[in-house]
């Protein structure tokens, strides 16, 4: 991934219906009966008064679901970690902990980055809410794309959110080995520093500093604070 980022110049951002978490971009249990509320008050008080409520608010409810779904296939996302110490369970999660590479920046260099990129990319931090127990607004697309399940909240994430244009409504025609978009930055001002993980060899540190020399970016390298 690292050698990725080197040779295209952009970041990857992945398909949200590609992520393991299966919590993303769905909305919260009590969102989903908040909604049901408001479709059956529409059918018997409101507007659109009908003698088969339970029928038109079930496809009413079936719709949103698959919009929802619909639109995680629109959003792809690249996501970090906004604390500023390591954490060992990163390391441990999202790395080969002999070879792991953590790349550093700030949420300036972030945006700056992507100043000369002509696609809209958003940015924002993630809040961790209980799916059982907790509502999230239903009156905006992107509210289930920055809330995450609270078992997640080790991450500590700030998400950058790109959304692709649908071809036809909410469809984008993906080929099947595409999980996501490669969008361009700036690599200079996006790595601040490389960190390597606790215990990666000295070779492995030699094999990253000539691979930034290759690639024309200078920046520090340096092991982890956890290395002993």
């Amino acid at each position: 991934k690292f050698i990725s980022l080197l040779q295209t110049e952009s970041l990857f951002f992945c398909r949200l219906d590609k992520m393991e978490d299966k919590f993303e971009g769905t909305s919260p249990k009590l969102s989903i009966e908040q909604n049901e509320k408001w479709y059956r008050n529409l059918y018997t008080e409101g507007h659109f008064k009908t003698n088969n409520v339970d029928e038109s608010v079930a496809n009413d409810l079936l719709e949103r679901q698959e919009m929802e779904e619909k639109f995680k296939k629109l959003v792809c996302i690249s996501c970090w970690n906004k604390n500023t110490t390591e954490s060992y369970a990163l390391w441990k999660i999202y790395s080969d902990i002999n070879k792991g590479i953590m790349v550093t920046s700030s949420v300036n260099n972030l945006i700056e980055s992507f100043n000369s990129t002509p696609e809209n990319i958003q940015l924002s931090e993630i809040k961790y809410i209980n799916h059982n127990t907790d509502y999230i607004p239903s009156n905006n697309a992107n509210y289930p794309i920055i809330h995450k399940n609270l078992a997640y909240s080790y991450e500590q994430e700030l998400r950058l959110i790109y959304q692709v244009e649908a071809e036809n409504g909410l469809i984008y025609n993906w080929k099947p080995q595409e999980n996501g978009k490669y969008l361009k930055t700036n690599l200079k001002i996006l790595i601040e520093e490389i960190v390597l993980s606790p215990y990666s060899p000295q070779w492995f540190y030699y094999l990253i500093k000539d691979l930034l020399s290759k690639y024309g970016i200078d920046k520090k390298i340096k092991y982890s604070e956890l290395k002993i």
